[in-house]
């Protein structure tokens, strides 16, 4: 049940626009009841940040889930991303049409033309021991690059001492990502839906300018009135627009029994440049349902914080010229015809 109810948290993180800049981001900038001064702010930033195509970012992440498995997950990532102008815009394009989008292509363009540098460390401390993990990805060409660390994580096995690997995700992965229901359907008339109504369960304000790493800024907080943007949508939607949730009468159990403490995004925005320095990201939540009979409490708190710079600046990704690289097209083909 606590998986629904993460699923059902990230898909109406989906329809809440405010949290990074998005191709067409300038038609989607909301300003409540901000002064035309401060709105112009919102859309200076969204239109300097649809258009870079580079950037370094530091973010950290904590999520804790109380319920009868309890989550304990902190996170640390540095990386630095970069995306060739021309694939910038073609994405853009693309994207600015939802309802005809073929998001397995605008996957397929992004991540065989971006160039990104990934250092993540994680710690779970859900169980009696506390496990720490650390990974590296590199990515570029559609190359994607793995280490040895990031491949014991993701396999369990231990592969100290083993080269890292690659995959070529060239020809590949929004096929991929289409079929395994990763993606959004083509068809987002039921987000749409929902993004028209979220506008009216969100309020917006302006905040004591502050300054991040040196640099002036405005900023910005967006709060997500959950039970409000509940009572204008139905669960048939929410389940329409989803591909994990399947049963609108569980949907609308998860709805009513929500109880928000907060739903919140806060943006630092350069006063001299436009550029997102900043962005954080709080969320706090409990829900009760019913488990073998038994009422349930549970609740989540996320806080993540992200803070961005190197702005138009070119990324370098280091991948050996010698090493061991397997297509993805490949490894689909053999799993078909196994």
């Amino acid at each position: 049940m606590l998986r629904k109810y993460t699923i059902l948290i990230a898909l109406i993180a989906l329809v809440f626009p405010v949290a990074f800049a998005q191709a067409d981001a300038v038609d989607e900038v909301f300003c409540g009841d901000l002064t035309q001064s401060d709105c112009q702010i919102l859309l200076d930033n969204a239109a300097v940040m649809d258009s870079l195509n580079s950037f370094a970012v530091s973010l950290s992440m904590r999520l804790e889930a109380d319920s009868a498995e309890p989550m304990r997950v902190s996170a640390q990532a540095n990386g630095q991303f970069e995306l060739d102008d021309e694939s910038l815009q073609s994405i853009g394009e693309k994207a600015a049409n939802m309802a005809e989008a073929d998001w397995g292509e605008l996957a397929e363009i992004f991540l065989t033309s971006a160039k990104a540098n990934l250092w993540i460390e994680m710690t779970d401390s859900s169980g009696e021991e506390e496990v720490k993990s650390e990974i590296t990805l590199l990515l570029k060409d559609g190359i994607l690059m793995l280490s040895a660390e990031a491949l014991s994580a993701m396999t369990g096995e231990d592969m100290t001492g083993m080269e890292g690997f690659g995959i070529d995700l060239n020809d590949a992965i929004g096929e991929l990502l289409t079929e395994s229901g990763a993606m959004p359907e083509a068809d987002s008339a039921e987000m749409q839906e929902m993004e028209a109504v979220a506008d009216t369960a969100m309020t917006i304000v302006r905040l004591p300018d502050s300054d991040v790493n040196g640099a002036a800024v405005a900023v910005f907080r967006t709060d997500f009135d959950l039970n409000a943007f509940f009572s204008l949508v139905s669960a048939e939607q929410i389940v329409a627009a989803s591909s994990d949730l399947d049963d609108p009468q569980t949907v609308s159990e998860l709805m009513d029994s929500f109880e928000v403490g907060e739903f919140s995004v806060t943006q630092y925005i350069g006063l001299a440049d436009s550029y997102t320095y900043g962005t954080d990201i709080a969320v706090d939540v409990s829900m009760s349902y019913m488990k073998d009979g038994q009422s349930q409490d549970s609740s989540i708190v996320l806080d993540m914080a992200a803070l961005l710079s190197n702005f138009g600046e070119p990324v370098d990704v280091p991948i050996p010229e010698d090493a061991f690289i397997f297509p993805l097209a490949m490894l689909l083909q053999m799993g078909a015809d196994s």
